[in-house]
């Protein structure tokens, strides 16, 4: 079976566009069923692909990944909605994207809402995150490329050398996030499910006291909202929050 490749995308709808950033281990394929209810509702819809993601190696994620490239990279994608003519620019994040999604509304004047699903804000260990990376890494030598369970061992050594660095330098940036989340003075919306294992639920409660204008959207799902069971009642609230602010 052919494996295709994940891409970014862009819908070209309306003036108002929206912003929406990937997780950890994901692509932009995780957004692309609230991308394409936000175009039928008449939005604009860009979902970039963070540096590393998207290829069959999740060592690249690790290699040619990090916080300060994915920053860029956001800044990048509103100056391409900027460049496109669109005039009301949302952005929202998923896990890893939520980071940089509460960073745009913090940093830059010309976002004028957002919000994110399954923040890793305020989540102090990332235990779970990096078990899910690493059962990801696995399935995708195993399931995709068919290695051998020698060939799989010596590239899950590599990452297992590798990943905690990482989530170190992505742990610092939260930490800068945190921060600033009093700066935040444009609608924040904030989805969470009750039973997310990869990150601290109660966290999202703490961000909310913090961002004076935070609405908070509990859901009885799991981590990864845009595409579990609690996907088109998270696609309605972010449409509706979108309409009234």
């Amino acid at each position: 079976m052919k494996i295709l490749t994940p891409q970014p995308f862009y819908f070209d709808k309306g003036s108002s566009a929206v912003l929406l950033l990937h997780s950890f281990s994901g692509t932009a394929n995780d957004m692309r069923l609230l991308g394409r209810f936000l175009e039928r509702s008449g939005y604009s819809v860009y979902a970039p692909m963070f540096a590393g993601h998207g290829t069959p190696e999740p060592l690249d994620i690790l290699n040619f990944g990090g916080p300060d490239h994915w920053w860029e990279q956001t800044l990048e994608a509103v100056d391409f909605l900027k460049a496109q003519g669109k005039k009301q620019i949302s952005v929202f994040g998923l896990s890893l994207g939520a980071i940089f999604a509460t960073k745009a509304l913090e940093e830059i004047p010309e976002i004028v809402s957002g919000g994110v699903f399954g923040s890793p804000l305020y989540t102090s260990n990332f235990r779970e995150i990096r078990n899910a990376f690493m059962t990801y890494a696995k399935k995708v030598y195993s399931v995709q490329q068919g290695l051998t369970e020698v060939e799989i061992d010596s590239k899950i050594r590599v990452v297992d050398s590798k990943i905690d660095s990482m989530l170190t330098e992505i742990s610092k940036t939260t930490v800068g996030v945190t921060e600033n989340l009093a700066e935040i003075n444009r609608p924040y919306f904030i989805g969470q499910g009750t039973s997310d294992k990869l990150v601290n639920p109660d966290a999202a409660k703490i961000v909310a006291q913090k961002v004076g204008t935070a609405q908070l959207h509990w859901y009885d799902a799991g981590h990864v909202l845009t595409i579990n069971s609690a996907h088109h009642e998270l696609e309605s609230a972010v449409l509706n929050f979108l309409e009234n602010n």
